[in-house]
């Protein structure tokens, strides 16, 4: 219960600090370093057994020289499970680490994507931080190397991108999922190529109504395998991944999608790496519904690819009049999505 107060205390100070941005001047910059380092010692020193993967973690981060294990190791959980152990046996060494890996590689990514402060990070702790660094925690790591590649997408310095989401596959191996998205590009949308896109998460949905059941246990080293023991695990109850193509979380980010593509020319103007982050957005929802039928895909890549919606909801802000207005309709948003990962993530048992 300790550690869901602490989220819920964290959510309602960095609520508080989109509304003051504008005068805290020169001390901007340090506290945004304060929340980041808030946001880590919450995730670093949450209770073991708090969420549904520690325990598994605790495990496993004793056992990492062991080869049986509720999950495949990637090479970054045994380098860095063996370095801390000669230090210490409590698994909060490992989350520590993990969690200042992801926080930081978000909060420089925020910077580099977006020039309001204050309204990604409520974003972010609204929803993927108690996702990715609270359960999720080697795709917390992933994740932040992901959005740090979105720059480089966009600039069409595909190497360095490459290069980053490379990384990040040694620390979850979906990351070679994201490998398809450096063919996009930030090409500005036309009057055409809204259409187009705006066609992606209806094709989506094509494929979850002609129920294609496709096998997906395919004889990959590591991948299938990886594949068959997430899927393996969910069909015995095991974790929460759980997929409805129709739930509210996901009618919310079509909803927003569309608002969003709707405001385009508005948003375009404030953000010059919309047009990319959009054509990810809109991949990102088609595969967690066109991919629904297989749970540990639709919910793990198509989240993992959502990722940009962090900076997408908080530009929000700029569709709406008076500044105040776009600061409250960004936080009920945040409010929706708290209250869902809030109830998956700490009273899922």
């Amino acid at each position: 219960m300790a550690t869901v107060i602490s989220v819920i205390i964290l959510f309602c100070i960095v609520a508080i600090l989109p509304l003051i941005e504008k005068y805290m001047g020169k001390l901007k910059l340090p506290i945004y370093i304060i929340v980041g380092l808030i946001m880590i010692l919450v995730a670093g020193f949450r209770e073991v057994g708090a969420d549904p993967d520690s325990n598994s973690y605790d495990e496993a981060y004793r056992n990492y020289y062991s080869r049986s294990s509720e999950f495949t190791k990637e090479p970054t959980f045994i380098w860095m499970s063996a370095a801390l152990n000669q230090v210490t046996s409590d698994v909060h060494a490992l989350f520590l680490a993990y969690a200042f890996l992801a926080v930081v590689m978000h909060f420089v990514a925020f910077r580099k994507l977006s020039e309001l402060w204050f309204l990604p990070v409520l974003v972010y702790a609204s929803f993927y931080f108690e996702m990715h660094e609270m359960i999720q925690i080697r795709t917390g790591v992933l994740s932040g190397l992901f959005m740090l590649a979105i720059k480089p997408m966009a600039e069409r310095r595909w190497l360095t991108a490459l290069l980053l989401i490379l990384i990040g596959t040694t620390f979850h191996v979906s990351g070679l999922a994201l490998l398809p998205l450096l063919f996009l590009t930030n090409k500005p949308m036309g009057k055409m190529s809204k259409w187009i896109w705006g066609m992606v998460i209806p094709i989506g949905y094509i494929v979850y109504f002609m129920g294609m059941a496709v096998t997906m246990y395919i004889d990959i080293p590591f991948i299938g395998e990886k594949l068959m023991e997430y899927q393996s695990g969910d069909e015995k109850g095991q974790g929460i991944v759980n997929v409805y193509a129709f739930n509210y979380i996901q009618l919310f980010s079509i909803l927003a999608f569309y608002y969003l593509l709707y405001f385009y020319d508005t948003v375009a103007a404030h953000n010059k790496y919309f047009p990319l982050m959009m054509k990810i957005f809109a991949i990102g929802t088609a595969i967690y519904a066109g991919f629904s039928f297989f749970p540990v895909v639709g919910d793990r890549i198509g989240y993992q690819i959502k990722m940009v919606n962090i900076i997408l909801y908080a530009n929000i802000y700029y569709t709406l009049r008076p500044k105040w207005a776009g600061i409250l309709a960004v936080f009920l948003v945040c409010c929706v999505h708290m209250y869902y990962i809030t109830i998956y993530t700490f009273f899922w048992t």
